[in-house]
């Protein structure tokens, strides 16, 4: 079986998780990780024997003989991170958003098909049992048309200075719409408010109309104190709502309910295992892809166009 050795850029508290999780992978070794945080390195080193400890994120893109670079960092980083590591031959898999403008986002894709190397983009909810099985089902008519997809994604955070709820938890939405319903949305109108600050939206609403005339609508806050990850989808035969953390699916169906029995996996070594398969077989194809990434950050584009003009585009 082929080795793999792979670093992490950015070991906070996501990036720790990554290397938990690529640790216990048998054909992947973490050979160097960054941070700026000395503690989060030592942590590393302590829990799961990293030998390449560094501050600089560039002196892990460096170590030669790395196949792939994972990056954690910062969303202003990713753009300049992937951009590097993919010069340097590394394939890439990046957090989501892939980039802060799919100007920038489109760059990395075609770089990435001009070295031959795999990107992929941590839109993780496309390695989620439950949503798989229920777009399994839809692609099987269970539910018949699709008339609504209403997804929550709360939970109360801190202030944030350096970023959005739009560009934040709206990757999650558009690229859940697009798995679970095979398309882009056609029309989106977007409201948003900052509550706690002057600047950076920490609410909003967004709702789509579907090339098929399906309306897909997200509730996206980081003030409410329930944690909610919840899509509703309502069809005219069926319908169904998705505890995406839990994985649980609840059938409501003729005035009865019933729960599918779907196989609880763990998304992100499922993520990462497709991502070492990605990059060992040209042949596999990326669910994840650059591609995708960049169409997500499109969508957020056209949302927050619709919020500065105040009207549907």
């Amino acid at each position: 079986m082929k080795q793999f050795q792979v670093g992490v850029l950015g070991v906070g508290y996501w990036g720790r998780k990554i290397v938990e999780e690529y640790s216990a992978i048998q054909n992947v070794k973490v050979q160097a990780v960054s941070d700026l945080m000395d503690k989060n390195l030592q942590h590393c080193k302590d829990r799961y024997g990293v030998p390449v400890l560094v501050n600089d994120y560039h002196d892990v893109i460096n170590v030669e003989s790395l196949h792939a670079v994972h990056i954690c960092l910062p969303n202003s980083l990713h753009f300049q991170a992937c951009q590097e590591a993919l010069e340097a031959g590394k394939h890439v898999l990046v957090e989501k958003p892939i980039t802060l403008s799919s100007k920038e986002g489109n760059i990395l894709v075609e770089l990435a098909e001009a070295k031959g190397l795999t990107l992929s983009v941590g839109h993780i909810y496309r390695f989620n049992n439950a949503l798989a099985e229920v777009k399994r089902l839809i692609s099987e008519n269970f539910f018949g048309r699709v008339f609504l997809l209403n997804l929550t994604w709360t939970n109360l955070e801190p202030v944030f200075n350096d970023r959005d709820v739009i560009v934040d938890l709206a990757p999650h939405y558009f690229d859940i719409v697009n798995y679970m319903l095979d398309a882009w949305p056609a029309k989106i109108t977007c409201v948003a408010k900052p509550y706690r600050q002057k600047e950076n939206p920490e609410a909003t609403y967004i709702c789509c109309e579907m090339p098929n005339g399906a309306i897909a609508h997200a509730h996206l806050n980081w003030l409410s104190p329930k944690k909610v990850r919840s899509i509703e989808l309502v069809g005219e035969n069926r319908s169904a709502v998705i505890d995406a953390v839990g994985q649980e699916v609840t059938i409501y169906e003729s005035g009865y309910t019933y729960r599918l029995g779907v196989e609880r996996n763990n998304t992100i070594r499922t993520e990462l295992l497709h991502f070492i398969k990605s990059i060992s077989d040209p042949m596999t194809e990326t669910r994840n892809s650059g591609t995708i990434g960049v169409k997500t950050v499109e969508m957020i584009e056209r949302a927050k166009d619709s919020l500065a003009q105040g009207r549907t585009v």
